[in-house]
């Protein structure tokens, strides 16, 4: 239900960009003055955009009985690497673009809890809409070197065990999809490059393994859900930028 909902917001917010193009559009046919307006404006944004990052992600449902990888007392699990991605975004225009990135995910259990062992690896994919919230506020400039970025889509992911205490012979592995929603702060630091924080969260529908790498004690189980915060660097493709 929750996911049903964040689809209906980001498609009400995609309906609020193309009428705010569509009447800008109107605005400049009317005066030679906002022709030029907004042809400058038109010009005034990055349209193909690489991202590289790396951060902590984390499934968080379902684990079997006595495996975890969450640790007491610390957030995020004590920031420990384990989530690597590269993206490239295409924006249309300063409100709104689409991306697509490929991840990869470690999970293992902690030496500082007390689960059992195991490890498993994450292979995953993902499409989405992007919308810049910056185009709500109305700044002095075209460019601001600070961006919000909100984001969802679909995802496709592998889920494959690589070590486990239960079983010598690991199990091939496991594929799904889902939904994924996130949020991305961006601050520009040079003409072309850019620092990124990003924020995801991922409901996964056809999740037949826990996190463990287990087959679900539930027969009815089949979906997850995961989380990662991911940080790095934008890199703008254009060779023309005004």
């Amino acid at each position: 239900m929750k996911s049903n909902n964040l689809i209906i917001l980001f498609v009400f917010v995609f309906n609020i960009a193309f009428s705010q193009e569509k009447k800008e559009s109107s605005i400049v046919a009317d005066s030679n003055n906002i022709v030029n307006d907004s042809t400058q404006t038109k010009l005034n944004y990055e349209k193909w955009i690489i991202d590289i990052g790396t951060g902590v992600s984390n499934g968080t449902r379902p684990y079997t009985d006595g495996y975890f990888t969450s640790v007491n007392n610390q957030l995020f699990n004590g920031f420990v690497l384990n989530c690597y991605t590269v993206g490239a975004r295409h924006n249309f225009s300063k409100i709104i673009g689409i991306k697509m990135d490929l991840a990869f995910d470690r999970f293992i259990n902690s030496e500082e809890n007390k689960s059992k062992p195991f490890e498993v690896a994450q292979y995953r994919t993902s499409f989405q809409g992007l919308f810049n919230l910056n185009s709500l506020v109305k700044t002095k400039n075209d460019i601001s070197r600070f961006n919000i970025l909100v984001h969802a889509g679909v995802h496709l992911a592998m889920l494959k065990p690589i070590a486990a205490d239960y079983n010598k012979k690991v199990s091939n592995g496991d594929n799904y999809g889902g939904i994924v929603f996130g949020i991305t702060p961006t601050l520009k630091i040079s003409k072309k490059t850019a620092f990124f924080v990003d924020f995801n969260s991922f409901n996964n529908y056809g999740q037949n393994l826990t996190w463990n790498g287990k087959h679900t004690q539930d027969s009815n189980n089949t979906d997850g859900h995961m989380y990662s915060i991911t940080f790095g660097l934008s890199f703008v493709l254009d060779k023309k930028q005004m």
